[in-house]
């Protein structure tokens, strides 16, 4: 049986999740899709086989600003927008995901969404946050595929509903510690009621890297893929600034490491982390909550991105098999 976490009713960490267990938990956040794939055998430049596609993360009322931070783990990656949110501690874009060469495409579709709206000032330029990992092991990378409308589809699709893992929009070409990989989500409540959504573009570590909790993988070699990345989108609505968000965005890192990621050399592992509530006056004591919670979602939302996934072929024959797992209805997650 594969499914979630949820669905397959396991357990991870001390937080229990919200309703839907994903980032849509957090009032507002809608998330949206655009998956790109055709064509089989071998690599014909501009002629596919194509693997790929566009997610984007909406915040409620999609141009902020909203507080916001960034958290490099790894800095081997092509993002777009990351510096200015750095610095301001704002972000005023969607967060958009897509593969490592359609980052210019996917800012260009949202400018020109803005511009047909007449939604920008004519002196002024919009900070665009895009992610992007590198599905070239079985998409046609080089193809350019995704083109700008691409990222205003995916925008038209975002909707409040629980989001669709696995091999699926920008996740569709993706990797994930030797086996198929892609988009995870998940959430945590907080004990003040607010919450913690992540929501993950998995595309990193190797078969030997993961940690065998919640689930056993069965005997057998995956293929060795390439360095990845993983793109690490936190949300919350517990009032928090841009510089504890700092510090919350740091915490994802622990996640990654608990299913056994340790950022390769040639692995861009990010973390954008936004709050869409009210300010709140948070103490540091406050902050322990949120820090767990962004651990634990992390985690979660990864193995939900393996755990969700189908094998995807792609180009060259190349396979990405799911994460085979044996599993028993009641098997604790954790030694008690």
């Amino acid at each position: 049986m594969r499914g979630s976490l949820k669905e397959l009713g396991i357990r991870v960490g001390r937080l229990s999740p919200g309703p839907t267990d994903s980032i849509v938990d957090v009032p507002g956040i809608m998330v949206g899709h655009v998956t790109l794939s055709g064509g089989d055998g071998p690599l014909r430049v501009g002629a596919g086989p194509v693997r790929t596609g566009v997610t984007v993360v909406v915040p409620p009322g999609e141009v902020g600003p909203w507080p916001a931070a960034v958290h490099v783990i790894n800095g081997y990656g092509k993002s777009a927008g990351l510096l200015q949110v750095a610095e301001l501690g704002q972000l005023e874009s969607p967060i958009f995901l897509t593969n490592t060469l359609s980052v210019a495409a996917v800012l260009q579709g949202y400018l020109e969404h803005l511009r047909a709206r007449g939604r920008f000032h004519p002196g002024q330029s919009r900070n665009v946050v895009v992610g992007e990992c590198n599905d070239g092991y079985l998409n046609d990378l080089w193809g350019f595929a995704v083109q700008p409308e691409h990222a205003v589809a995916a925008l038209v699709a975002a909707s409040s509903a629980p989001p669709a893992q696995g091999s699926v929009g920008a996740g569709t070409g993706m990797a994930g510690f030797g086996h198929k990989g892609g988009i995870g989500t998940a959430s945590r409540r907080l004990p003040d009621g607010h919450v913690m959504g992540v929501l993950v573009l998995l595309n990193c570590g190797t078969a030997e890297d993961l940690v065998t909790f919640p689930v056993r993988p069965r005997a057998g070699r995956p293929p060795a893929v390439p360095d990845g990345s993983i793109i690490i989108v936190a949300a919350t609505n517990a009032g928090v600034d841009r510089w504890d968000l700092t510090r919350v965005a740091r915490r994802a890192s622990h996640g990654l490491a608990r299913v056994g990621g340790h950022s390769a050399p040639g692995s861009g592992d990010v973390v954008v982390a936004v709050d869409v509530g009210e300010p709140a006056g948070v103490t540091p004591r406050d902050l322990d909550p949120l820090f767990l919670a962004a651990a634990e979602t992390t985690e979660a939302a990864i193995w939900n991105a393996l755990l969700t996934a189908d094998p995807v072929v792609g180009r060259d024959g190349h396979v990405l098999k799911a994460l085979p797992i044996d599993w028993a209805p009641g098997t604790p997650t954790r030694p008690s």
